[in-house]
């Protein structure tokens, strides 16, 4: 008789709780693979595998999807819009400015992670930063509340656009 054993595969996504979760490890079978039972464990592998749809990668007939595949081209851009409208609609309102900065970069790092942009130009991935790092400025200046308009005038008198930080670094000393 085999002995029980943990035989796992990840499989992918799995419903848990109503959630749809990825990439969870379960259990296949209970053989444990000997030098003895080869032929039971792997048809015990292969009706799990194939039970769970996922035989198909295993022998080839379909190829490993790459992560734009696997999540797709569409739920990456109905989250891209997501975070666009959350940065956009994004104010100080009862916030301090740390916070209000705090929340506005994290949504930004998050769009950073889903940029997918290639260049022929090294020049050009130049300019398109610059011009997002300016209007993440914009942003910034724009969500504060009322009550910081002298130093937002400052600012955006001033002769050259000071960065993201110095404008933050500038904003909240004038909260203090």
């Amino acid at each position: 008789m085999a002995e029980s054993s943990s035989s796992t595969v990840n499989t992918g996504q799995t419903e848990v709780g109503g959630v749809r979760t990825e990439n969870i490890p379960v259990q296949v079978t209970t053989i444990r693979l000997t030098k003895e039972n080869y032929m039971q464990w792997s048809a015990s592998m292969t009706m799990g595998i194939a039970g769970r749809g996922r035989i198909a990668y295993i022998n080839g007939r379909k190829i490993e999807p790459n992560e734009t595949n696997m999540y797709g081209q569409k739920k990456r851009i109905v989250r891209v819009y997501q975070l666009m409208k959350d940065v956009y609609s994004l104010r100080q309102g009862e916030h301090s400015v740390a916070d209000f900065y705090a929340a506005l970069k994290s949504k930004w790092e998050d769009l950073d992670y889903y940029s997918d942009d290639t260049w022929d130009c090294p020049q050009d991935q130049v300019r398109h930063l610059t011009k997002e790092w300016e209007n993440r400025v914009f942003l910034f200046l724009a969500g504060l509340n009322e009550d910081f308009e002298g130093i937002r005038r400052q600012i955006l008198n001033s002769d050259r656009l000071p960065s993201i930080e110095e404008v933050y670094s500038r904003v909240e000393a004038e909260e203090q």
